[in-house]
């Protein structure tokens, strides 16, 4: 299961705390919250301190998310290791 929790939005963008899991069944969920803020023109951070799993589908949702606008910020290093083996254009 994947949680994800609005901690602030302003009028520039929004920090989202990610929880759980983000796996095939999850990962539309998070795309569709997250550009769903890049449609409002707002930039995203999300906090993935708390992402315990990261599979396939995940890797490709998050490295799929521009990262002009979208921020990863406290991640777990082998969910790090994990987007970067998962390759990035």
């Amino acid at each position: 299961m994947l949680k994800i929790t609005k901690i602030q939005e302003s009028t520039s963008g929004v920090l989202l705390k990610l929880e759980g899991k983000i796996t095939e069944q999850w990962a539309a969920l998070l795309d569709g919250e997250c550009r769903s803020y890049l449609r409002q023109r707002k930039s995203v951070q999300l906090d993935c301190s708390h992402v315990e799993y990261i599979d396939a589908r995940g890797i490709e949702v998050v490295n799929n998310l521009p990262r002009k606008h979208v921020t990863l910020m406290s991640t777990p290093a082998f969910v790090t290791e994990l987007l970067q083996i998962g390759g990035r254009s």
